[in-house]
């Protein structure tokens, strides 16, 4: 049996990196869309080295650069390209190839393309009927439109990171914030609407997508949210210095007034039960080293098992749907820099070796 890949035939330029903008071409290249990933030797995705920065002085760069399971998860199924762009031959090359391309994402700072060269207009001016999605941290006309930002920042400004209190105090913030992920799964949809169109009149369009506003789309009235469900739920300190996520009954818990003390009074296992037999919902938090493990995930098949030919055997976190039954599969490792430049020059291109090996010793390529 073949796996559905709805997106097969689609070819997308992904001029991004870090989380949000990787995470949009992640999906889309799981959903079978062939996604050329465009960076350079150097000015590569700083997350090719999340998690093993302290590696740096122990292997060789070129090692180094490879070795990231964070990296490999969020670019898997994906073609690498390596191209200059502050070079006008490499622009122009990137021209050459929007004409060949259904859609172009990017998740850098806003003016970055034009200020390379690769505005809409100039985009558009090579293909009209190019899809360009821009992921940013505010979107256009806005006076922070220049503003450099990552995740965190705008899911600050959002509010959202007020929202994680212990007894109506800032708790702090967590190491991976929502506005990241949530900006992707909004750029997605976005993406393959402005796709259907291109498709259906010939003529493509620009789609902006604000990590700041996809935030507060998702938080909406949440204070107010979190005012009416007062002692209601929460998550607690359990007496053994575990948490326990809950949801109490309507009628509440016979002689239980503050949900706090009395869970920090019982073990999170006793907690749990209490909750369950008087009808509301309650589990323990996982930390991420448990998940793998635990009892809920044991038979969903939430990993790709990988063989990166750098780092070696790891388990990627797999696509969060299945269609027909059956989970997208890992079809490529993620791209090491350059992998893919000769299929791309050459087949996509349609350039000969010489003119290739011309790029390389000019460093265009």
């Amino acid at each position: 049996m073949s796996v559905y890949l709805p997106l097969k035939g689609v070819r997308v330029l992904e001029f991004c990196w870090i989380w949000a903008g990787p995470f949009l071409g992640q999906f889309l290249a799981d959903l079978g869309a062939e996604v050329i990933k465009v960076e350079w030797y150097k000015r590569f995705d700083p997350y090719r080295t999340r998690g093993v920065e302290t590696m740096r002085d122990q292997v060789s760069p070129e090692r180094w650069r490879e070795m990231s399971p964070s990296f490999h998860s969020l670019n898997r199924n994906k073609v690498g390209l390596t191209v200059n762009l502050k070079d006008p031959e490499g622009v122009a090359l990137i021209k050459r190839l929007a004409g060949k391309t259904d859609l172009l994402i990017e998740n850098w700072t806003g003016g970055t393309l034009d200020a390379l060269g690769l505005s809409v207009a100039a985009l558009k001016e090579a293909n009209p009927r190019l899809v360009v999605a821009s992921v940013s941290a505010f979107g256009p006309r806005s006076r922070l439109e220049g503003m450099r930002s990552y995740g965190l920042v705008t899911s600050a400004l959002s509010g959202g990171e007020s929202l994680i209190q212990d007894h109506g105090e800032l708790a702090g913030s967590p190491t991976f914030v929502i506005s990241d992920p949530n900006a992707a799964v909004y750029g997605l949809f976005a993406s393959i609407a402005a796709l259907r169109q291109a498709r259906a009149m010939g003529s493509g369009v620009a789609v902006s997508v604000s990590q700041l506003e996809a935030m507060c789309a998702v938080l909406g009235n949440a204070d107010d949210r979190a005012t009416a469900d007062d002692g209601l739920q929460g998550i607690f300190l359990s007496r053994d210095g575990g948490f326990v996520a809950l949801t109490r009954p309507a009628h509440y818990m016979a002689g239980i007034k503050d949900l706090g003390p009395w869970c920090a009074s019982q073990d999170a296992d006793a907690i749990v039960a209490a909750v369950r037999a008087a009808g509301g919902y309650a589990e323990r938090l996982l930390s991420l080293q448990e998940t793998p493990d635990a009892e809920p995930f044991r038979d969903l098949e939430v990993h790709l098992p990988a063989i990166h030919p750098v780092s070696g055997p790891e388990d990627l976190v797999a696509a969060p749907w299945r269609i027909d039954g059956r989970r997208p599969p890992l079809r490529k490792n993620a791209p090491t820099l350059g992998e893919g430049n000769e299929y791309v020059l050459g087949q996509v291109l349609g350039m000969r070796s010489d003119e290739i090996r011309g790029l390389v010793e000019r460093a265009i390529v």
